[in-house]
């Protein structure tokens, strides 16, 4: 009976042992096809039933990705940097320029320079093809060679308006006046590289500076043995004298005006003679504006070398 029961004992275990690693194979696949979703399905999980008597609930956990997806970038686009904008050109002419036939003329005249101003003046008589005369001082000269040589090879008058510009030197004497003349023609030499001459000038201040009206004449004597005309103005933005605008307009405002008032004193007058100072800003805004008034008043550009008299206000 021992033996038998021993036996017996083995034998019962084993066979427990078997059903066990069934129980443990069935589970462990329930779980995977829990896992992949091959089994009943119930919303978050699914519940296997094992068919040994026994039902055991193996929730499976719900599919995760494992990958995040790829974000769009954060980060804007590098900006194509703005360039700088470029001058605007002068404006073609709206009409004719030196229209044929009127028998009108204007002397536009230039005084004070080579300013850093005057490359705009040149350009725009470029555009409008007018030659026109610069009363210039040595010293600025001296300053803007490069400018006074585009004024004379472009074809414009270089003209006197002394070296120093300082009255107190020039009007000492004739002598002292004519002397200074002599250094800015030894100036525009050394920057044009040819002896332009001094034939056509003004008086810094206007000719009533040298003496007055009645004082001038010995002035203007020792210039003209010397072979040399002077030449005042008689239309203007009044643009070396502001302080005219007592009515305090805007800048634009004053110098326009100015200009229309001059224009009526002198319109019927021979020569008509324009002085600008191109030192000014607003004077050149508005040099664009003048040029076409006076095309459309018929007027003709010319230079002062063609005049064969002084003109003295």
């Amino acid at each position: 009976m021992k033996k038998y029961a021993f036996k017996t004992s083995e034998s019962c275990s084993a066979r427990r042992a078997s059903s066990l690693k069934t129980l443990a194979a069935i589970l462990v696949l329930a779980m995977l096809l829990g896992l992949f979703g091959c089994g009943p399905s119930s919303g978050e999980g699914s519940t296997v039933v094992i068919d040994s008597g026994t039902e055991s609930a193996v929730t499976a956990a719900p599919f995760v990705p494992t990958e995040v997806p790829t974000e769009a970038p954060t980060e804007a686009p590098t900006e194509i940097p703005t360039e700088a904008p470029t001058p605007e050109p002068t404006p073609a002419p709206t009409q004719a320029v030196n229209p044929a036939g009127t028998g009108k003329k204007v002397y536009l005249t230039f005084d004070d320079g080579p300013s850093k101003n005057t490359p705009a003046v040149l350009d725009i008589l470029a555009r409008y093809n007018i030659k026109a005369t610069f009363f210039t001082i040595g010293r600025m000269i001296e300053r803007n060679p490069k400018t006074a040589k585009r004024i004379y090879d472009e074809g414009h008058l270089l003209a006197c308006h002394t070296q120093t510009h300082d009255l107190k030197i020039i009007y000492k004497s004739p002598e002292a006046f004519l002397n200074d003349v002599n250094q800015w023609r030894e100036t525009v030499k050394n920057a044009v590289g040819a002896d332009v001459g001094a034939y056509y000038y003004r008086f810094p201040g206007g000719s009533p500076s040298a003496g007055g009206k009645s004082g001038r004449g010995k002035y203007v004597e020792a210039m003209n043995k010397a072979g040399y005309l002077g030449f005042d103005w008689n239309l203007a933005f009044n643009d070396a004298w502001l302080q005219g605008n007592t009515e305090h307009l805007p800048v634009i405002d004053y110098l326009w005006a100015s200009y229309e008032e001059t224009y009526s004193w002198y319109k019927n007058k021979q020569p008509l003679i324009f002085i600008i100072h191109d030192t000014l800003d607003e004077s050149v805004e508005l040099l664009p504006r003048a040029i076409e008034d006076l095309i459309a008043k018929g007027y003709e550009f010319c230079l002062v070398s063609e005049l064969t008299d002084d003109y003295l206000m």
